[in-house]
């Protein structure tokens, strides 16, 4: 799951580079950090993501997420201590939304999962995702499959939301509406 949601928030943002840097100025960082750090964030974000797959590294890669993930609150909750709300910009253009509680207590449920990696200790990671998914069935891979879409399109509102970008324009689907931005 968090190698899933690394490599997701690492290509959006690399995907959009221009947003992440703006996410990074509107956090409150210096506008000359924001270039090189809206690539070396999603970089590290891909690095992490990679190393939590073999088991072999997957304990350092859940050190490296545990420490994004708390830099990530950390610079939340700065924000929203001051009363401001930036834009996250989690996952580039795929889903971007104002940082708040529920940004925080996302990043929280995945400091959980990091965390017990991270104390199961570098030799008890469990079998790595490669391992696992041999073992599932043909019926238990689409099952998985159709949950993660299922999961990924689902939005905390009930509607469906997806984000195509083109020469047109950035096009969503909302509660059944298309629209553009």
């Amino acid at each position: 799951m968090l190698a899933l949601v690394f490599a997701l928030s690492g290509a959006a943002k690399l995907a959009d580079r221009a947003g992440s840097r703006q996410a990074i100025i509107d956090f409150g960082l210096p506008a000359r950090l924001a270039t090189p750090l809206g690539i070396l964030l999603p970089l590290c974000e891909l690095v992490v993501a990679a190393t939590l797959i073999p088991t072999a590294t997957a304990w350092w890669g859940a050190v490296g997420a545990l420490a994004l993930l708390l830099v990530f609150i950390a610079s939340i909750g700065i924000n929203l201590a001051q009363g401001k709300k930036p834009n996250c910009h989690c996952f580039g253009e795929l889903h971007s939304a104002l940082a708040g509680w529920k940004t925080l207590a996302r990043n929280g449920v995945l400091v959980t999962v990091a965390g017990f990696v991270v104390l199961e200790g570098k030799d008890g990671a469990g079998p790595s995702a490669v391992v696992w998914l041999g073992t599932l069935s043909a019926a238990e891979l689409v099952a998985l499959v159709v949950g993660l879409v299922v999961l990924g399109l689902l939005q905390p509102s009930g509607g469906f939301w997806f984000t195509c970008s083109g020469r047109t324009g950035i096009f969503r689907y909302a509660s059944g509406h298309w629209s553009r931005s």
